[in-house]
């Protein structure tokens, strides 16, 4: 990564919790006198609504739905994830480019063309990993909200006779495919079962590890 600031991308599947883990490493890491930008997937200016609206359509393709999030991800990178870099902050992106790449994977799709459609963004510092069984995922999400997207099940337009164990099924594929990507260097693996504590607390000791070889604060900035 080019620049002067560091790029920690915080990845993994629906129910992990990391826009709690982000929000909460990021006011740890402004405690250590370091300039924050936090951003999201999904979360630029003019692909946020169309995003928001055409992922709980099912019949959208997989195809389209990704090259929207490729032009969302191209508008977070030009408006705020490289100018935060070049102010030296440390940029948290809550998603990146593994979990669409992740979820085409998981529907079938060869994820070498969605990783060569995404080839124009930098590779980040640091990604994390947060990694946590279906089942509590499932019921994390359940607390949250009443219902589940035929999009989140896996399965289409259909939830067929169990959406619960569907979307248990499509959620343990997304695991697998996202620890593979679990390298131990660039890529590590955070257990998000636990209490939300110790999980940023794990979050903000790599990310330290990352920021080591620049330093930090007011001057600097995964």
């Amino acid at each position: 990564m080019s620049g002067t600031g560091r790029l920690i991308v915080l990845e993994g599947p629906d129910g992990v919790g990391r826009t709690s883990v982000v929000r909460r490493l990021r006011a740890k890491l402004e405690a250590e006198g370091r300039k924050v930008v936090c951003v999201r997937l999904r979360g630029s200016e003019g692909m946020r609504g169309p995003l928001r609206t055409l992922q709980r359509q099912a019949d959208i393709s997989e195809r389209a739905l990704f090259l929207l999030y490729a032009a969302d991800l191209s508008d977070l990178w030009r408006h705020e994830i490289e100018p935060g870099l070049a102010a030296g902050a440390v940029v948290l992106c809550d998603r990146y480019t593994l979990t669409p790449v992740v979820r085409l994977e998981a529907r079938g799709i060869d994820p070498a063309w969605a990783e060569e459609v995404l080839a124009f963004l930098p590779r980040p510092d640091l990604t994390l990993v947060l990694e946590a069984d279906a089942r509590l995922r499932l019921r994390r999400m359940l607390a949250r909200r009443r219902f589940l997207t035929p999009r989140e099940s896996g399965f289409g337009a259909t939830f067929r006779r169990d959406p619960q164990a569907m979307l248990i099924r499509y959620q343990r594929q997304l695991d697998a495919l996202f620890h593979q990507r679990v390298n131990g260097h660039a890529v590590k693996a955070v257990d998000a079962a636990r209490d939300l504590a110790l999980v940023t607390d794990d979050a903000f000791m790599l990310s330290r590890e990352a920021l080591a070889t620049y330093g930090g604060g007011d001057a600097h900035g995964a």
